[in-house]
């Protein structure tokens, strides 16, 4: 029980002096995934900056967190939120990322333009 309590000695460090080891073991370090081309075949292209991009899903505009760009969680939301493209080729899903680029820059000028 006596370990639990911290008491106040002249003799004992100040909390000044505690080595700070202890705060740096339990920080995690922050992994930034990058894009690779091929989460395509799962119907995923990125958004946002190139040192931390964001998985974009190519059918319903779904951004995922950095740390979602895992091929087993983009599989996960294709299965379970689009089963019916589940089983689209890669092709599939360029021209519906070209498609959806395209219709983007169709709003920008007509957003622009007035």
């Amino acid at each position: 029980m006596d370990k639990f309590l911290r008491r106040k000695d002249s003799s004992s460090r100040t909390d000044d002096e505690e080595p700070s080891s202890s705060v740096t073991k339990n920080l995690k370090k922050v992994v930034k995934r990058k894009y690779d081309e091929d989460y395509i075949k799962y119907g995923f292209s990125w958004c946002g900056d190139e040192t931390a991009p964001r998985p974009q899903c190519i059918i319903c505009g779904d951004q995922l967190s950095n740390e979602s760009m895992v091929p087993s969680k983009l599989k996960r939301h294709l299965y379970s939120s689009h089963p019916s493209c589940a089983n689209k080729d890669k092709q599939y899903f360029k021209r519906s990322l070209e498609q959806n680029k395209k219709t983007e820059e169709i709003y920008e000028i007509c957003r622009n333009s007035f």
